[in-house]
């Protein structure tokens, strides 16, 4: 068996650990304080993010790393607890345009607090040139990633 040498297998191994502790105390922090999961929420952040310019959901799905249908499903959530309107798209008849309703946008503002909570996590234990260290690695694992999923 040919094993990949140990700091790359680290990497891969902490890259994923990480990733699944994130997604699961992020998941667990929005749902105590704001009553929804973080993926919802960062839906609905992805559409406020957009501005005058309604996202489709193709536009969430690439974005958040999600499956069209994955946004679809938090959209619809989304749209009968009253959280946002979907209409056709100025742009192209086979999309649907995303705007927050007034609850919506409050529901992201509560989110934002949980958010930046949760983005200092780290900030007693991690200096500064270690997150910009972290970030290069992790945007450069990305790139790596994105375009092997391409091929």
């Amino acid at each position: 068996m040919i094993r990949p040498p140990a700091p790359h297998r680290d990497l891969m191994r902490y890259l994923h650990r990480a990733a699944l502790l994130s997604e699961r105390a992020g998941d667990r922090r929005f749902q105590q304080r704001i009553g929804i999961g973080r993926t919802l929420f960062l839906v609905l952040r992805s559409i406020a993010d957009a501005g005058d310019v309604p996202p489709s959901q193709q536009e969430i799905a690439d974005l958040l790393s999600l499956t069209k249908g994955a946004v679809s499903r938090h959209v619809e959530t989304a749209q009968r607890r009253g959280w946002l309107t979907v209409t056709a798209s100025p742009v192209s008849r086979r999309e649907h345009a995303l705007t927050l309703t007034p609850a919506g946008r409050s529901l992201v503002w509560e989110g934002m607090a949980v958010q930046h909570e949760y983005e200092r996590v780290g900030d007693e234990r991690i200096t500064e040139a270690a997150m910009a260290t972290t970030i290069r690695t992790l945007k450069t694992m990305c790139e790596i990633l994105e375009n092997e999923e391409r091929r």
